[in-house]
């Protein structure tokens, strides 16, 4: 899923600013960015600099007259002096511009992901997000290789990645394979190509370099939210693979992956919709018997991440498209998870595509995503 270009109107200013503070009224950040520009605009119609720090500065320069020649007719024509308002970049905002992109791909059973920012001064700035649904994972269970046409998929997804990359002259990255490439027998193939016609070195990582990375990136959510949570586990529920980690007193007491994820429970029980009580009910025993070798807890928090987390909160916020700043942070009690399943299972695969906050490509994989 690639994000939409968007012109930069005040429009679109209301619009994001509503994602990062929804209990703010539109009406609200619109008046509010209205004035914002009013004000600017009124201290320039008196000749007064406007600097907005770390940004850059607003004034007015008066342009001369002069004469110009028009070739049609060869008649001298005179332009009175003009006076229009000018931009300066801040030196730290210029610094901060020609800092180059760093890339992140997160290239998964079900979907490859791309984040493009920037580290200056210490922080991290996120500037672009895109995902890709491949469902690369297609044929894993019966066949133990990718299949033909998610092989095609997948190739196809890098070469979009890769030309986004191009966009912003992207030389440094990370490209990371989590389960599938580590399950696949045609895994180094894939890889293969990957870098001779996508020109991107994918690295298969273990289960427990993936654990650690997702910990990182949900330990660095936390705090950007605010949120000092000392005892949790995470559960990341991948398209393959499931990864589990123990944190207490802000240190890690363990760490678990498990072999099943969205994607290998739907292929595993050749899931077709809607699905039946009993079909449910086999694979919730067949997940609790694989969740025996985590060590028995109870905790108040989960933080979950990940495709099926998003999908939960889209679900949850009824979202009519996917807005990561809605998501991130959103709180789900357990009884909603259980109310969703109970709600939606017995739905045909036409029916979860139309429901609110449904991503495509997700549907079929929702159901054992939640379980």
């Amino acid at each position: 899923m690639e994000e939409e270009k968007k012109s930069l109107t005040k429009k679109y200013f209301a619009e994001k600013l509503n994602h990062k503070f929804p209990e703010i009224e539109r009406e609200d950040l619109e008046y509010i960015i209205e004035n914002f520009f009013d004000v600017i605009k009124e201290e320039l119609k008196k000749g007064n600099r406007v600097e907005i720090r770390d940004f850059g500065v607003f004034y007015l320069r008066k342009g001369k007259g002069l004469f110009f020649k028009n070739p049609k007719n060869m008649q001298n024509y005179y332009i009175k002096e003009k006076v229009r308002p000018v931009f300066k970049l801040g030196k730290n905002f210029k610094k901060r511009l020609n800092t180059p992109f760093l890339v992140a791909l997160d290239l998964g059973t079900q979907t490859f992901r791309l984040c493009l920012g920037k580290i200056f001064n210490g922080k991290v700035y996120f500037l672009l997000k895109q995902r890709e649904n491949v469902r690369l994972g297609e044929g894993l269970i019966n066949h133990g290789k990718i299949g033909e046409e998610a092989f095609a998929r997948g190739i196809e997804a890098l070469k979009k990645l890769k030309k986004r990359m191009d966009e912003f002259e992207v030389e440094k990255y990370r490209a990371i394979g989590t389960a599938v490439f580590r399950k696949a027998k045609n895994a180094e193939e894939f890889l293969k190509i990957a870098q001779e016609e996508c020109g991107i070195k994918i690295e298969i990582i273990s289960p427990e370099e993936e654990a650690k990375l997702s910990l990182n990136g949900i330990i660095y959510g936390l705090k950007e939210l605010g949120l000092n949570i000392e005892d949790f586990i995470t559960i990341d529920v991948g398209g393959g693979s499931s990864e589990f980690i123990r944190v207490k007193n802000k240190k890690v007491e363990w760490s678990k992956s498990i072999e099943i994820g969205a994607v290998t429970l739907k292929e595993m029980f050749n899931l077709k919709y809607p699905l039946s009580t009993r079909i449910v009910k086999s694979m919730r025993d067949y997940i609790r018997e694989k969740l025996k070798i985590l060590p028995e807890e109870k905790v108040e928090t989960l933080v979950i991440t990940g495709g099926t987390a998003s999908i939960l909160g889209s679900l949850d916020l009824k979202l009519v498209r996917y807005i990561p700043e809605r998501l991130h942070g959103h709180k789900v009690e357990k009884e909603r998870i259980e109310k969703l399943i109970n709600k939606l299972y017995g739905y045909s695969l036409i029916q979860l595509k139309k429901v609110k906050g449904m991503e495509e490509g997700r549907e079929d994989i929702v159901i054992p995503g939640f379980l």
